[in-house]
């Protein structure tokens, strides 16, 4: 048992660490436009880099995985992750900033997957659902990659991001040896297998969760200056109050379902993730929004750690490729759902485009019996 929770502690380091990451590159991703002496349109172009990075590794985490095993594959993805970094902050033209952020947007994902899989075995040998809280310290590790970024906002990015990569790999590098010995279940077969039937609907929860959290992400902060009229200080706040009741959940998701099952959890959140867009589009004022995109973080915090908890359940052979398969439609939601908003939005408005959002996650409801699956054995 004490190798387990040495391993519990391992993989939670591992989720804080990619979202501290990911969170440093984005909380300076001005000061890179500005190094690198971009134009609005070739940032645009540069994140495209980091989404097709994103989207390659997603479609080789499975097989590669497969071959390797979820260890190797967080050294790996840990790897590139910390070295897309520095090369995102030294890149002085568009080709070099693209082709950093492909290389972010790899290791990102590699990790993502790679770090989910683990978490999937330790959840396996934990004997009780725990799924969620590893995606708890993704957020947590966020926010202080963000608030150190903040903080360290006049160190040169260079300095910064080199350093922050170097002490994050380390870190991982070290969490990882306190994985779980052996090999992953389904390690060594054929790498190249389509995923089964039964992870239609849970990449389809999985899509809506990200579409839902990329929203928030990206809109949130333009909806409450540009809709509601609201300061650049009480702007930053919708974010901030969704990322704090999304840590809060995934605390104590895994506990609920423990206690009240997989499904009334998901119907539950997503009722309350429904509720969420319709104050924040209902009543279009600072206060009422700020609340609304906090409720929105307590209903969809679930919905993607337990869809991936879910997928590594149903294929048991091959867990890692199951959970792969499911991280792609929700990081393929994550991407294109904000753009989608954005496309909306000029045609609509702003604030209809949020309501087709919170349209969209009612699906989960009636997806959520799918989420069954073998039950994680008691010991």
């Amino acid at each position: 048992m004490q190798e387990t929770l040495r391993a519990r502690a391992a993989v939670s380091v591992v989720f804080a660490v990619c979202g501290a990451a990911f969170a440093t590159w984005a909380a300076r991703i001005p000061a890179a436009q500005a190094h690198a002496g971009l134009s609005a349109g070739q940032l645009a172009i540069g994140l495209f880099g980091l989404a097709a990075g994103s989207v390659v590794a997603l479609v080789a985490a499975g097989p590669m995985l497969t071959k390797i095993g979820s260890r190797r594959g967080v050294v790996i993805g840990a790897t590139v992750l910390c070295a897309g970094l520095p090369l995102a902050a030294l890149a002085s033209n568009l080709v070099a900033f693209v082709g950093a952020l492909v290389v972010l947007g790899v290791g990102n994902s590699l990790l993502d997957v790679s770090m989910n899989a683990h978490a999937a075995r330790v959840e396996e040998a934990y004997g009780r659902p725990i799924f969620a809280g590893f995606h708890a310290f993704w957020n947590i590790g966020g926010l202080l990659g963000s608030g150190v970024g903040a903080l360290l906002e006049h160190v040169p990015i260079g300095v910064h991001f080199t350093v922050t990569g170097v002490v994050l790999l380390v870190i991982t590098l070290a969490a990882s040896t306190r994985f779980l010995p052996g090999a992953d279940r389904g390690q060594g077969d054929a790498a190249f297998a389509l995923p089964g039937k039964a992870l239609i609907p849970l990449g389809v929860i999985a899509f809506c969760g990200f579409v839902a959290e990329g929203t928030v992400n990206d809109w949130s902060a333009v909806y409450l200056r540009d809709v509601t009229v609201a300061s650049a200080a009480l702007a930053s706040l919708g974010y901030f109050a969704f990322s704090i009741t999304m840590i809060a959940v995934r605390v104590v998701a895994d506990r609920l379902v423990a206690r009240f099952g997989v499904v009334p959890f998901m119907r539950v959140a997503t009722l309350v993730t429904v509720v969420g867009f319709v104050l924040v589009v209902a009543v279009p004022v600072p206060g009422f929004a700020v609340a609304g995109f906090a409720v929105v973080g307590l209903g969809v915090s679930g919905m993607v750690p337990l869809a991936w908890s879910a997928a590594g359940r149903k294929q048991t052979a091959a867990p890692g490729r199951a959970i792969a398969a499911v991280a792609a439609c929700g990081y393929f939601g994550f991407l294109v759902g904000p753009v989608l908003i954005g496309a909306l939005a000029g045609g609509i408005g702003l604030h209809w485009a949020l309501g087709v959002v919170g349209a969209l996650v009612v699906s989960v409801y009636f997806l959520a019996p799918t989420m069954r699956a073998a039950p994680v054995p008691a010991r």
